[in-house]
């Protein structure tokens, strides 16, 4: 026995050294020319227009595209179009035809002021003018309507009804006889709203006397407008683009992917980014028209959602794209979805009909679900993926070892504490920002992130342009946090735990499972939060289930989480009051009138100066109430192999080769054109005519 300890032991180390020596081996012979990544959350769905979680939209992103994108400095730019134009028409309503005549002659004796304003046409249409913009916005239309008179106010009305949508509104089109309704928008099978001419009195009168005998039928007053104003965007696409199945790319998968976007029976958490579109038009296969309620400046980044295949899924039930669909994606992107084995890979393969050709250079892309950070890290280190985002702790050890090239940036993202607010004690300001000064999250970004973050105040992140950099984080002050508890009624227990009413201030605070830096902050919480004689208990889940069973139903108390944003300003879906049901984005049941009100207004300005006024006041109020406890903005650090990788892509016409390199969007912003260095006699020559789109 001691013999077979003796020899046996080394043979079985040597064994397994040889057997990781053979695996790793293998790994690099079948990766071949691909890139792999990574990941610690398995992907919910490939269906990009069902995704809510960033595991999902990271492979999606590789195997769809949108109408536009982002480029190498955060500036819209094409991608499935083409181009596209902007404008708008502003409809001011009058008493009469005469007073619409009176308003024309005056917008025309006007007409050197026109181009100030962006004018481009006036028209006459009964007691209307409806007037062409060669922009959106309220800005000009506001200036317009102050110089006309006579004019007739819109109410737009809300209705709900029991019935079929489509059934209510046929009704009252045909008791009112099609006079004063000027517009309809159908939210959906049990809402919808009408623009109606006149007073706000009159109006609501007049659509709940054509209503009032239906049971259960809900009318109410949404918003008085002095006009009209309906931005356009005209979208032309890119000929020759196809899906992975060889068939062509039209206006009808847009239109198709709006539809789908819209559906209740999908339930998109993407739907909010749509809900002011009036209608869609395809006036050809390569045209496709979008014409808004009302201006919304978003509104070129919310096509950069990726476009679904008609061809495929229209008339499927969603059973039939759960089971074909979801999981086996077909999209226009550069690479092509071949294999999903759970909780193992997701393996793309390179698309040889993407429209950017020759682009990718790379045959494939894996993605590897692993377990942990630790299992993450042993994974880069023995090249079986080729990038890891740098655990805080680990940065110190990959910055001056030359095999490594690092990639830091200032973070986009934010973690939090989401209190939900249906619940008690959550519910009470007071609490809320007790417990924001009884959490150290100096000590947190110290010790969890080893300094490579800065303690976060609210929605926006520093590096945003409409960020407010005078909102100071709150202080770690334990006294003072005692004191907001002692005055929302809360005093110690027999056993040193904060009571009210009897009831022991004790709650479970969830995260999920494979996120080390969320457990940690979870254990911190719990420790901060016994100081001041309150009980955290801590539950990890799988991410699927944590999603599912908890998140998504908004069943929990509290839960670590973190958003990763876009440069964009518009949080409707996060912080919207209308975005509170179940799979939407408001999972805390945060609701704010005025909140509701700046974002609201935000989504409908253009200008730059008023953007950040706006967006300044909601980060202020939202930080104030504590809804989230805002926690810290960690860097962005990313580390690859030094050389494993290199760029070449077009510029100037001719093909240029690089290193990969920062930009504003990040080091794997040029991805399509990656390749391995040891396949570049493959490629197109450095200076050499670029044909690629």
């Amino acid at each position: 026995m001691i013999r077979a300890l003796i020899y046996g032991l080394p043979a079985l180390l040597l064994a397994l050294i040889i057997a990781s020596f053979v695996n790793v081996s293998l790994l690099r012979q079948s990766r071949n020319n691909e890139f792999s990544v990574g990941m610690l959350g398995e992907p919910a769905t490939l269906n990009p227009i069902k995704a809510s979680d960033s595991a999902s939209s990271q492979v999606a992103g590789s195997i769809f595209n949108g109408l536009l994108r982002y480029d190498e400095n955060l500036e819209i730019t094409t991608d499935l179009a083409e181009s596209f134009t902007l404008s708008q028409t502003t409809t001011v309503f009058f008493s009469s035809e005469n007073d619409a005549l009176t308003g024309l002659l005056r917008l025309e004796a006007a007409r050197p002021q026109w181009e100030s304003l962006r004018i481009q046409s006036v028209r006459m249409e009964g007691p209307a003018l409806l007037i062409r913009l060669g922009e959106p916005g309220m800005a000009a239309s506001e200036k317009i309507f102050a110089n006309l008179a006579q004019t007739v106010p819109v109410q737009v009305v809300r209705v709900e009804t029991p019935e079929p949508a489509g059934r209510a509104l046929a009704k009252l089109r045909a008791a009112e006889g099609g006079g004063a309704v000027i517009r309809v928008w159908e939210e959906g099978s049990t809402a919808f709203e009408v623009s109606v001419l006149g007073t706000p009195e009159k109006a609501l009168a007049r659509v709940s006397f054509y209503l009032k005998e239906d049971a259960g039928v809900k009318v109410r007053l949404v918003e008085t407008q002095g006009f009209l104003a309906e931005p356009e965007v005209v979208f032309q696409l890119r000929r020759g683009v196809l899906w992975h199945d060889g068939e062509a790319f039209t206006s009808h998968d847009v239109e198709f992917t709006f539809r789908a976007l819209m559906s209740e029976e999908v339930a998109s958490p993407r739907k909010a980014d749509f809900d002011t579109i009036l209608r869609v038009e395809t006036p050809s296969e390569k045209t496709f028209r979008v014409i808004y309620r009302k201006p919304y400046s978003p509104a070129l980044a919310s096509w950069m959602i990726p476009i679904l295949p008609a061809h495929i899924l229209e008339g499927k039930p969603q059973e039939w794209w759960v089971a074909h669909f979801d999981r086996k994606p077909v999209g226009t992107g550069p690479f092509r979805f071949k294999e999903w084995k759970t909780n193992e890979f997701i393996r793309l393969d390179r698309n040889p009909g993407f429209f950017r050709a020759p682009a990718p250079w790379l045959d494939g892309v894996v993605y590897r679900m692993l377990s942990d950070q630790l299992a993450l890290r042993l994974a880069f280190e023995t090249r079986q993926v080729d990038f890891w985002s740098v655990d805080p702790w680990a940065v110190a050890a990959f910055e001056n070892d030359p095999r490594f090239q690092l990639f830091a940036m200032p973070g986009n993202s934010y973690s939090y504490i989401g209190w939900n607010l249906r619940r008690a004690p959550f519910d009470d300001e007071r609490v809320r920002v007790a417990l924001a000064h009884a959490i150290n999250v100096p000590e947190m970004v110290r010790f969890i992130l080893y300094g490579h973050g800065t303690p976060s105040t609210g929605i926006y992140t520093p590096q945003m342009w409409f960020f407010n950099p005078h909102i100071q984080p709150l202080a770690y002050d334990k006294t003072l946090a005692r004191r907001l508890l002692a005055e929302a009624g809360w005093s110690p227990g027999p056993d040193g735990i904060l009571q009210k009413a009897g009831k022991r201030f004790s709650f479970t605070l969830l995260t999920n499972n494979a996120n080390e830096i969320r457990r940690d902050i979870a254990t911190l919480v719990q420790d901060n939060l016994r100081d001041i004689g309150i009980e955290v208990k801590i539950e990890t889940y799988e991410w699927t289930v944590f999603l599912r069973n908890f998140i998504n139903k908004g069943d929990f108390d509290a839960t670590v989480l973190g958003w990763a944003l876009g440069p964009d300003y518009d949080q409707f879906q996060i912080w919207h009051s209308s975005q509170v049901n179940p799979e939407q984005l408001n999972v805390i049941r945060y609701n704010n009138p005025e909140a509701d009100r700046l974002i609201e207004e935000l989504r409908q300005e253009y200008n730059r100066e008023k953007i950040i006024r706006l967006a300044g006041r909601l980060q202020e109020i939202i930080y104030r109430e504590q809804p989230y406890l805002f926690l810290y903005v960690p860097e962005s650090v990313s580390v690859v192999w030094r050389d494993a990788f290199r760029i070449r892509r077009p510029q100037g016409g001719v093909w240029i080769d690089t290193p990969i390199e920062m930009t504003k969007a990040g080091w794997s912003y040029f991805a399509d054109w990656f390749y391995r260095p040891e396949y570049a006699g493959h490629l197109p020559t450095v200076g050499s005519p670029a044909t690629s789109q």
